[in-house]
């Protein structure tokens, strides 16, 4: 190549005509037929010739010529049939060059012959391949596939443009008609929504809302909202944790045969019965699945507490579709704005709940206390029942001045728990936060005392029943699942009134509650041993404790042999762990999304941790825990407390930003 020469290169996929001024070693700067001058590497060059005489000429008549020779190479170009050059070549399975290639077709060759030649087979897309500068001719069947792939893309390319039409209009709040890819579209944008960019078609999903001049982070979840497949709340942690929403219409059909028809009861022969007994109830206002009563009689070593749980053993039979898919779930969630029962309602809320007034199949503790709560002897006896009174927790407090037997179970509470705290045990008293709804869907906040009488009353009889029933099992060499709790991390001083600061610097050193097979001590609890059996409806554990307790006191061979305990433990201990992070996550989203309509606002907060360029604080109203990045001439100490200004509040992605007020 001279200074002179025409040369053809690609230019923002066009081809362009320039002229060569001057050689720059490997590279050649040319005026463009666009009257433009540029530097080009040799390497873009398509095609050289002819030769115009640059000192004869002026820019414009250069740039003149160079614009005709561009428009008769095209209208040569034009004027090619390939598919006829195509079935000519290809039926001799002949291969030539581009120049053999222009004099077959035009007669003769010339620059711009070659150069329309070369422009054409540039376009085609099925026909020819070239290869170190010859020209070869496509196999029919490879030129049909071609063909069919162009077809397709071309599919593809028109259905991506309407699928882009549609998601703009549907942000945009404009109807728009759909196609068949709607629901794969729909599906594509839930991956993104729960998985981000971790989805399988995260790819496929981004090409959409590039298509449509979205962005991938909230384009997915808002686009969703609007066509009504997620609500503005939604909980996407379910579908993340991929927590069971469902059960399935075999096990749906199940509980609702057994509502009516109640199958054999195998342990009619030794169940006792107790319905002559004065049984109650104590649970939350909100409760709908009672599992546990209480019972107490005056006896001459001084009392009998009964611990009557409900017997949901004998209805939902082992391995039935009902049992696996309890045993799936593990525990039932209770969430602010919803419930998700381990069991279907029909028996969670009806068939085996201990409803006021109705009789039921339970799991009775029988235990004689003395006048001081000292546990003189007990029994576990399969039991029928009959509850007389459902009293609320705050009915109870307000009870406890006046009934004496509410007063007698709430002494004889006070004493076990002490008795067992003797023993080594601690007890963290951190409040617990509730988020609930007014009738305008407001959201209210409430911090409850968790040492109120009336939950001190419960929940010690029900570490009773489980520490019994952990005894039982141990004594009995019958295997089972148990609950235990190493030492702490650090040491922790058990004295009373803790401040908020030190309790939550309690719970950190707190080692976590382990599930096995073998009995450990509970340093929480201050028992050598211990398990789950007092709540059968809300979690799978307590009905395979139950299962083999029953067997043992009837005398029968345990349901469970230690190797489907372990397969049983793998499967409830990870849903369980999932059920604990979601209810975590959702209180705090709600709290969040409390916290949004309050923005500008001062709040107090206090000082939990210092870490490095950032402090960690909590609102005590609340119990919410956050973060702040102070200036740098500001030092702060746990257990300060400092005036804040609510910056940002964005509760889908956990962001809550404050600044000192």
């Amino acid at each position: 190549m001279e200074p002179g020469d025409i040369v053809e290169f690609f230019e923002e996929k066009r081809i362009i005509c320039g002229l060569i001024l001057e050689l720059k070693g490997e590279r050649l700067h040319v005026l463009a037929q666009t009257n433009r001058e540029m530097t080009v590497a040799g390497k873009r060059i398509l095609h050289v010739g002819p030769r115009l005489p640059v000192a004869s000429l002026s820019r414009r008549e250069m740039v003149t010529r160079l614009e005709d020779i561009a428009k008769e190479r095209e209208a040569l170009k034009d004027s090619i049939n390939l598919e006829d050059l195509w079935e000519l070549l290809a039926a001799e399975d002949q291969t030539v060059t581009v120049a053999e290639m222009a004099d077959l077709w035009f007669g003769q060759t010339s620059p711009d012959r070659v150069a329309a030649t070369g422009r054409a087979l540039r376009e085609d897309r099925f026909l020819f391949k070239q290869k170190d500068g010859l020209v070869i001719p496509n196999a029919p069947e490879v030129v049909e596939q071609l063909q069919e792939q162009h077809c397709r893309e071309l599919a593809r390319r028109r259905e991506l443009e309407d699928i882009a039409a549609w998601l703009q209009a549907v942000w945009e709040g404009r109807h728009a008609e759909a196609g068949p890819w709607q629901d794969g579209v729909v599906a594509v944008l839930r991956q993104m929504a729960v998985k981000g960019a971790d989805a399988p078609d995260y790819a496929q999903g981004k090409a959409y809302l590039d298509a449509a001049k979205l962005l991938p982070g909230e384009a997915p979840f808002r686009l969703l909202v609007r066509l009504g497949v997620f609500q503005e709340d939604e909980d996407l942690d379910l579908h993340r944790l991929e927590i069971p929403l469902e059960f399935s219409p075999e096990a749906l059909g199940l509980a609702r045969r057994l509502t009516q028809d109640a199958p054999p009861d195998p342990y009619a022969a030794r169940r006792r019965d107790l319905t002559h007994l004065d049984l109650m109830t104590i649970d939350g206002e909100r409760t709908r699945d009672f599992d546990d009563a209480l019972s107490l009689e005056e006896v001459p070593e001084g009392w009998r507490l009964g611990i009557h749980i409900a017997d949901v053993s004998a209805h939902v039979q082992p391995h039935t579709p009902l049992d696996l898919e309890s045993q799936e779930r593990g525990t039932s969630i209770y969430l602010p704005e919803r419930r998700l029962p381990m069991l279907p309602e029909d028996i969670s809320e009806d068939t085996v709940s201990l409803l006021a007034h109705r009789e039921r199949l339970g799991l009775s503790f029988l235990v004689t206390l003395t006048a001081d709560a000292e546990v003189k002897d007990w029994e576990i006896v399969p039991s029928r029942i009959k509850i007389n009174r459902r009293l609320t927790y705050h009915e109870v407090d307000a009870l406890l001045a006046q009934d004496r037997e509410l007063i007698t179970l709430a002494h004889l509470s006070q004493r076990l728990k002490e008795r067992r705290l003797a023993e080594g045990g601690y007890e963290l008293k951190l409040p617990e936060v509730w988020v609930t709804f007014t009738a305008q869907a407001d959201i209210q906040v409430t911090v409850e005392d968790q040492e109120t009488a009336s939950r001190q009353l419960v929940a010690e009889a029900m570490v009773l029943a489980n520490s019994l029933a952990s005894r039982f099992l141990v004594d009995q060499k019958v295997p089972a699942i148990y609950r235990s709790q190493p030492e702490p991390r650090e040491p922790i001083k058990p004295f009373p009134d803790k401040t908020l600061l030190e309790l939550w610097q309690d719970r950190r050193r707190l080692s976590r509650v382990v599930m096995d097979l073998s009995p450990s001590p509970h340093w929480g609890l201050g028992l050598p041993c211990y398990t789950f059996a007092t709540s059968p409806i809300r979690r799978y554990l307590d009905l395979v404790i139950h299962r083999q307790l029953l067997a043992a006191v009837s005398e029968q061979a345990p349901p469970y042999a230690p190797e489907e305990l372990a397969r049983i433990l793998a499967t409830i201990e990870p849903a369980m762990r999932r059920a604990g992070q979601l209810k975590t996550r959702r209180l705090r989203y709600w709290l969040l999304k409390h916290l949004a309509g309050r923005v500008g606002q001062r709040l107090e907060a206090l000082v939990l941790e210092s870490l490095p360029y950032r402090y960690r604080l909590i609102f005590p109203d609340i119990l919410l825990e956050l973060f702040m990045s102070p200036p740098a001439s500001l030092r702060l100490s746990p257990g300060d407390t400092v005036l804040v200004r609510l910056d940002r509040v964005v509760p889908r992605e956990d962001q809550i930003k404050v600044s000192l007020a």
